[in-house]
């Protein structure tokens, strides 16, 4: 994509609303309107695909794509990671496999991208791991939450607490750069967004916790990248020389 934000504290907060919402939204999908957790699938792909496109052909930067991009993957990797309940799949299984599968992926975005340059190359690599951490994230928070005994809020608490000290730790050495650090954060967060999202849909029921985290995920863009408009770096031959490593 060429409408990339920079990933410093607004990336961060800004990522922390999405996970909540992208919570919201997946169970919101499966749930609410009935569609089932992969019967949705083919339509958030078709809806991503859209996106992406409409990114590369805008004479603008707008960076609201982007983060429409993430809302969707993450809507996806919600409904795909409640989908091994359908086949009574348990977390005994299903953790270890996407946590394999999210290592390989991060360690393949590794190999492509030395260094994010505080911009982000998104190329297919990315929203592949992106999508496997929404997943983990999903899965892991619910274990946590059910399995652990800890809670959704608690999920909650306890994982966007270990997000902030890795990004408090990682900053002060310049570690925002590292790709394994960017997405050992990311990871925590989507842990974190599973247990805040399920938190709030417990306690205020799913439609107005849909319409509760959106709006302030929306009002954060609208702030952040509109109103301000200074967290947005438009660069594709960055990008490109990132991704070549």
């Amino acid at each position: 994509m060429r409408s990339l934000p920079k990933i410093n504290a607004v990336y961060w907060i800004t990522l922390c609303a999405a996970s909540i919402f992208g919570t919201n939204t997946g169970d919101y999908v499966s749930d609410a309107m009935g569609i089932g957790h992969l019967a949705g699938l083919p339509w958030l792909l078709v809806v991503f695909l859209l996106l992406i496109g409409a990114d590369l052909v805008a004479e603008f930067s707008a960076p609201l794509l982007f983060w429409a991009a993430i809302i969707t993957v993450r809507t996806a990797a919600t409904n795909f990671g409640d989908a091994f309940h359908d086949f009574h799949i348990g977390f005994e299984i299903s953790l270890p496999i996407v946590l394999v599968l999210f290592a390989v992926s991060v360690l393949w975005y590794r190999r492509s991208c030395v260094s994010l340059m505080k911009n982000l190359p998104t190329g297919g690599v990315y929203w592949l791991t992106m999508t496997l951490a929404g997943i983990v994230g999903t899965i892991g928070g619910d274990a946590a939450s059910f399995r652990l005994r800890l809670m959704p809020l608690g999920t909650a608490a306890l994982f966007f607490l270990l997000a902030g000290v890795v990004i408090a730790a990682s900053k002060r050495k310049g570690g925002w750069t590292n790709p394994l650090i960017y997405w050992l954060a990311l990871v925590l967060i989507r842990t974190a967004g599973t247990g805040a999202g399920d938190a709030l849909a417990h306690a205020a029921g799913l439609p107005f916790a849909t319409l509760l985290s959106g709006g302030v995920f929306v009002g954060l863009v609208i702030w952040f990248y509109a109103v301000i408009g200074t967290n947005v770096r438009t660069d594709p031959e960055l990008v490109v020389e990132a991704e070549r490593g």
